[in-house]
């Protein structure tokens, strides 16, 4: 018997596991002179018995090894126990430096960026930064449509 409650406590009192959250890819949504605007696809697994939520998400977005700034967004995402979410998160960055960006983008058919992101998970009485990143590229004639919008007049560049 005294096994039993031994076997019993070890099992049910397991530690909770942290979600993971997996970027699979990213669309753009907006190319303006203000900024750059990303949809970014998630997949998140909570695998524990009880259900969570995600309360907030930050993301900083660097293009061309140029930061682009934080995005802070609140959410209420219920995760359910043992289960995969999808969940999408729109970041908006200003650009910075454009003519940086776009003088990279002269000799680079596709302009690499990253997202490094963290999201606030937890429940009533336990909250947890869940980290995560994506690393892709953005097609130059993306930079070059938003460079056109800033400069009237620019022929368009291939």
């Amino acid at each position: 018997m005294l096994i039993g409650i031994l076997a019993l406590f070890a099992f049910g009192c397991s530690r909770p596991e942290s979600p993971r959250i997996t970027p699979r890819s990213a669309d753009v949504t907006s190319a303006t002179a203000e900024g750059l605007g990303l949809r970014v696809h998630c997949l998140v697994r909570n695998g524990n018995s009880f259900g969570l939520t995600i309360q907030r998400v930050s993301v900083r977005l660097t293009l061309a090894g140029r930061d682009l700034g934080l995005t802070e967004l609140r959410s209420a995402l219920r995760l359910p126990p043992n289960t995969d979410v999808p969940m999408d998160i729109d970041v908006r960055a200003a650009w910075g430096d454009l003519a940086g960006i776009i003088a990279i983008s002269v000799f680079n058919e596709n302009i690499p960026y990253r997202m490094d992101g963290s999201a606030r998970v937890g429940g009533e009485r336990l909250n947890i930064d869940v980290p995560f990143t994506l690393e892709s590229t953005l097609p130059r004639r993306i930079l070059l449509g938003a460079a056109s919008s800033v400069v009237p007049g620019l022929p368009p560049l291939h």
